[in-house]
Order: C-alpha cells, then sequence, then structure tokens
C-alpha cells in the first residue's frame, strides 16, 4: 500500500523541498510492505559471496559494518514490481515538479555496528550528481527506511538548502581513480562549517515505511552505526529516478560504468530511454 497524499499536502512538500533540498514522507509505504523488501534484501545479502551468472548487474560493496547492493531491479521480479509502480513515483513527481519519472536504479544500505562493537563505517559528505552520467534538476532520490534509522544508527543528515549556488560537482569521496584535472572540486569541510555555525544540519528519524526525498545537488552524508542501539541495524533502500530535464552528460570515465549506460548507446545531451529507464509515471495517463 502506498500512501495518497492530498493536493495541499503535496504542495507543502513541494515548497519545503525547493526551500532545503530534501523532505520527509511519513508513512509512504505500508510497513509490511517496507518488512518484505528487508527480507528479500537480506536475502540476496546472504548470497554475496556467491558466484554470479554471467552478464548479471548485481553488485556488492563491503566496508566496515556497511554493505551495499546494487540492482536487485535486474535480478528479483517481486523488487522491480515493487519499486515500478506509478504509485510509488506519483508524490515523488508532483514534488520535484517533473510531468514524467523514469526509473534508474536501486541501491540499498545496511549499515551495522562492527564485530569488535566498534563504530561501522558512515557515508561522507558528497552530493549525488558528481557521480551521474545524467544530469539534470530532476534527479532525485527516494530512500525508504527498511530499519529504524536513529543518530545511534546512521540516520542521513543533509545539508540544508546545499542544492542551491552550487560552486560545481564536488568529487566523490569513492571517486579514488578520478583525475585531478578532472574539472571537480574537492568537498568543503562542511563539519567544520557546520561547528563554525556557517552551515545547518538537517535530519530526520525515519521509521519502515518512511522516506526521504533527497535533490541531487543536495549534500549529504551519514555517521556509521556507532553499536549503542543494542545490535540494531538501519537498512534502507534508495532509488534513483529521472525526469524531464535529465540528459546523458557524462562527466567522468566512472559515471558511465553502470549497467544500462553503455548499452543504451546514448548520444551525448539525449534524453533517457529504453529497457533499462522505463518510464513509471506519466502525467497524462495518470
Amino acid at each position: 500500500m502506498i500512501r495518497e497524499y492530498s493536493e495541499a499536502e503535496l504542495k507543502e512538500l513541494a515548497d519545503f523541498y525547493e526551500e532545503h533540498g530534501a523532505v520527509q514522507l511519513k508513512g509512504l509505504i505500508d510497513p509490511k510492505d517496507a518488512a518484505r523488501v528487508l527480507e528479500i534484501a537480506d536475502e540476496m545479502a546472504a548470497r554475496a559471496d556467491d558466484e554470479r551468472a554471467a552478464g548479471s548487474d548485481l553488485s556488492y560493496g563491503r566496508a566496515p559494518g556497511r554493505m551495499t547492493i546494487r540492482y536487485m531491479w535486474r535480478e528479483v521480479p517481486e523488487i522491480r514490481d515493487f519499486l515500478l509502480r506509478a504509485e510509488l513515483s506519483k508524490a515523488l513527481a508532483k514534488i520535484v515538479g517533473s510531468r514524467q519519472l523514469r526509473f534508474w536504479f536501486d541501491l540499498t544500505f545496511f549499515h551495522n555496528g562492527t564485530q569488535d562493537g566498534e563504530t561501522g563505517d558512515g557515508t561522507a559528505w558528497h552530493h549525488d550528481i558528481a557521480a551521474f552520467a545524467f544530469k539534470g534538476e530532476m534527479l532525485p532520490s527516494l530512500w525508504m527506511a527498511l530499519t529504524p534509522a536513529t543518530a545511534e544508527t546512521s540516520r542521513l543528515m543533509f545539508i540544508d538548502g546545499s542544492h542551491k549556488n552550487v560552486p560545481g560537482y564536488f568529487r566523490p569521496p569513492t571517486a579514488a581513480d578520478v583525475k585531478p584535472d578532472d574539472g571537480m572540486l574537492d568537498i568543503l569541510d562542511y563539519d567544520a562549517l557546520v561547528a563554525e555555525g556557517k552551515e545547518k544540519i538537517l535530519t530526520w528519524d525515519c521509521q519502515p515505511g518512511d522516506a526521504l526525498i533527497i535533490h541531487p545537488y543536495t549534500i549529504h552524508g551519514a555517521q556509521g552505526n556507532d553499536g549503542s542501539g543494542g545490535g540494531k541495524r538501519r537498512v534502507a533502500i534508495t532509488t534513483r529516478w529521472l525526469g524531464d530535464d535529465c540528459r546523458w552528460l557524462p562527466t567522468t570515465g566512472q559515471s558511465t560504468r553502470m549497467p544500462g549506460l553503455q548499452q543504451a548507446a546514448l548520444p551525448l545531451g539525449a534524453r533517457p530511454k529504453g529497457e533499462y529507464f522505463p518510464l513509471v509515471y506519466d502525467e497524462k495517463a495518470a
């Protein structure tokens, strides 16, 4: 079940998103649906070391107290059916102001305390747009909590209003192979800026089924799970969406190494199309 928002609620959410660069949608999905997605994600995580079939798009990332899974939608029909429902993306489209939305990919995060009780790895300050081969303002991420997310279990944090007047692309923290002359900027020391009162952090606790919409230029990150929650973990699934103004404009070699990008063979400046970027929401059909 997907929550239906009134026009007045959507207007309020859209205004907040435009001003702050992120917004919380309480109870977007039914907790039972969140529990089922979590169950599937756990099943997929348990298969991280299994040999995958040739051509599999599924990929895993690991760090102390942290694991990621990408592209479950390409491998798990139940996940695909859940994520590619127009009612899931309707509120998203209305809030970001796009007449259409195409689905791009999913990314599931597991944040746990480490085995020795130390804080697990978090996520450094960054904005998503620098790592995306598509560019546009209507390229939101829909982050959905599958377990509670709190200060102790690595909830997301945002630099309030940081999507406005962006000076350029900040080099992704994982882009170790990007050349220094890539034209990107080193990320600012946002911890220091916050400490000095020059920037403000925006954050929310989330329960299973709550969602966050994140502007592609908004600076965000998360501290690691500090292990103080009695062994509790934080699991969330993020989905990336392509709206009306999104165009194929890769800026680094790294940003094109994703399933579907090479296969689509899009000319520079083209809109996304094809099976790897399915049209999920269309205002005319709604």
